[in-house]
């Protein structure tokens, strides 16, 4: 998906801090992407995933408690949403990296520091909107963009 006019973006925003949500929605409406759903717990995430048709989902993988990053390997597979390749950008505690590489096994086009200013990720996110995204592959044990080096393809 390439695009120039943000306007057509499809976004949603699940964090359940109230302060960086607001943060997110003053960066993406600055960018010209228009107010994008919200979700701040594991069963509005499912509700707005199931029922929108979404371009862009930033999802943090621990809602109100809850784990939820499982939730991108079902919109990979196409049993979550309306089709499996949206953009995804997860976000993740800093310093804990065991969860960043269980969250990158779910198939997120990028996993961002949960402590990340809301611009820098705007930032990610254009890079991702004009149309540079990795080829995005499906096997039997992932669903998501190519993370192997030429040398191992």
């Amino acid at each position: 998906m390439k695009h120039t006019d943000h306007r057509s973006v499809g976004a949603l925003i699940a964090v359940d801090s109230a302060k960086l949500q607001a943060s997110l929605i003053d960066a993406f409406e600055a960018a010209g992407i228009p107010t994008p759903l919200q979700a701040d717990d594991d069963a509005s995430l499912r509700a707005a995933l199931a029922s929108a048709n979404l371009d862009l989902i930033v999802v943090s993988s621990v809602l109100k408690g809850s784990y939820v990053a499982p939730m991108i390997t079902e919109i990979r597979r196409g049993a979550l949403g309306p089709h499996p390749f949206p953009i995804v950008i997860a976000l993740v505690d800093a310093g804990d990296l065991a969860t960043l590489r269980e969250v990158s096994n779910c198939g997120p086009d990028d996993v961002v520091a949960q402590s990340s200013e809301p611009q820098d990720l705007l930032d990610r996110i254009n890079v991702f909107l004009a149309g540079n995204r990795r080829p995005l592959v499906v096997n039997d044990g992932y669903a998501g963009p190519e993370r192997r080096g030429e040398d191992r393809k």
